[in-house]
């Protein structure tokens, strides 16, 4: 009886001390912050981080820096698909509309609603690279590439080839491209660079193509498209740029060649100029100039650009939705300096009326100020190479299968158009 009055007072005893660690410690776990995990390529200044933080104390972000490579995409796809702690998931290069498709991303509807949030004045036309064939919008633009020509102008000039002008052509592009590969043949430099991301080819022809005919098919044989195709595959044959065989075997990028001094031009994404300013990385010591991309042909009119948006999303198995909408509004309305000082363009429209922008983006580039502002001129007319809205994914992906043949010489042309359009009508559009 002794025994069981001992443990009945010690129970009596230490039962509310018990009770009293233990709401402690639940206390302790209430108050902690909310841990969101950020994945990123091409992270910015993170002082913005510490800033979103202190003005929500209840969040933590954690940044992990996924490289920048062929494999970054397949990469951030697993980590969304595994039931990672995954919050926030950038995506860039139309890659989203497949991903809204498969049913990854959460729909931010409720979040952009509650917040009053106005897609229209935030982001114009940029806002649709972020909204689903279904109407609900599963990504938020937060930065943009405009493609234009970058061109060495040390070797232009020792050349004795004049500069590319902002309302040159196609057929000039070509001209120069030539002339710039004939003088630097012995040194092993091309003319011209035209990277393999899907749809490259498709660059300046996207000024006059059209991806569907008026019935709502496949349009691959649009004169436009057959050109594009033919280009492409004319320069890498003569050599005037490194062929799409190449550049696949030896994983070539335009930024280490470009900046190599291995071609007098590409075409590439403003992003570029993050990597001009990366002098550790990619050391190179001549000067760069800036053009507009080609007009495809005499009835495009005025500055042409090629553009592609980037979309921050939260994955449908995110725990923290809540807290990543907030953490990705606060990053597009506040961050948009922060974004322009890695390179990159941001697409928060209201922030391009902020100078700091513009500085930030040509700081430490060592390009002239008179080159950058046309990245930011307001009279640029946009066109895109990507296929937006409902499976534009899947016919993209489709064109790159196919045309990676024909670039290869496995298929001639007309194989390869007749069988973009059969799959696309047949395996994309049920036609």
């Amino acid at each position: 009886m002794k025994k069981f009055a001992l443990i009945a007072l010690l129970v009596a005893v230490l039962a509310p001390s018990m009770i009293f660690a233990q709401s402690a410690a639940e206390t302790t776990k209430a108050n902690e912050p909310v841990v969101i995990n950020y994945y990123e390529w091409d992270m910015p200044n993170e002082q913005f981080i510490a800033d979103f933080e202190a003005e929500n104390p209840g969040i933590k972000v954690e940044v992990h820096i996924i490289p920048s490579n062929g494999d970054r995409a397949t990469k951030l796809d697993t980590l969304a698909m595994s039931g990672s702690d995954m919050d926030v998931f950038p995506i860039a290069d139309g890659d989203q509309f497949l991903r809204m498709e498969n049913g990854l991303l959460a729909s931010l509807d409720e979040f952009i609603a509650a917040d009053g949030f106005d897609m229209n004045a935030a982001f114009g036309d940029f806002a649709e690279w972020g909204v689903g064939s279904d109407g609900h919008v599963y990504g938020i633009p937060y930065r943009m590439t405009k493609t234009v020509v970058f061109y060495n102008m040390d070797m232009f000039d020792a050349a004795g080839v004049a500069y590319p002008t902002d309302d040159w052509t196609l057929e000039q592009y070509i001209e120069t491209a030539r002339k710039m590969a004939a003088w630097g043949k012995d040194q092993g430099i091309y003319g011209t660079y035209m990277h393999t991301y899907n749809n490259e080819w498709a660059t300046m022809a996207g000024q006059v193509g059209q991806w569907y005919t008026a019935d709502g098919k496949c349009n691959i044989k649009d004169p436009a498209w057959v050109k594009a195709l033919e280009v492409r595959n004319m320069l890498d044959s003569e050599g005037t740029q490194m062929s799409f065989t190449e550049i696949k075997a030896v994983k070539a990028a335009i930024n280490a060649t470009f900046l190599a001094g291995k071609e007098a031009m590409v075409t590439a994404g403003s992003w570029l100029v993050r990597d001009i300013k990366n002098q550790e990385k990619f050391p190179h010591n001549f000067r760069i100039g800036i053009a507009y991309m080609p007009r495809f042909n005499e009835t495009v009119t005025g500055n042409r650009s090629n553009f592609s948006v980037s979309v921050l999303t939260v994955p449908e198995n995110s725990e923290h939705k809540a807290e990543a909408w907030k953490f990705i509004k606060y990053y597009t309305e506040k961050a948009s300096a922060a974004i322009a000082a890695t390179g990159n363009m941001p697409t928060y429209l209201p922030a391009y009326s902020d100078p700091n922008v513009v500085d930030s983006f040509a700081s430490g580039s060592n390009v002239e100020m008179q080159y950058i502002e046309k990245l930011f001129a307001k009279d640029i007319q946009f066109s895109t190479n990507k296929i937006l809205g409902g499976n534009g994914a899947k016919y993209m992906t489709i064109i790159g299968e196919e045309t990676t043949l024909f670039f290869n010489g496995e298929k001639s042309l007309e194989d390869t158009l007749n069988n973009i359009e059969a799959r696309v009508n047949a395996e994309v559009l049920g036609k």
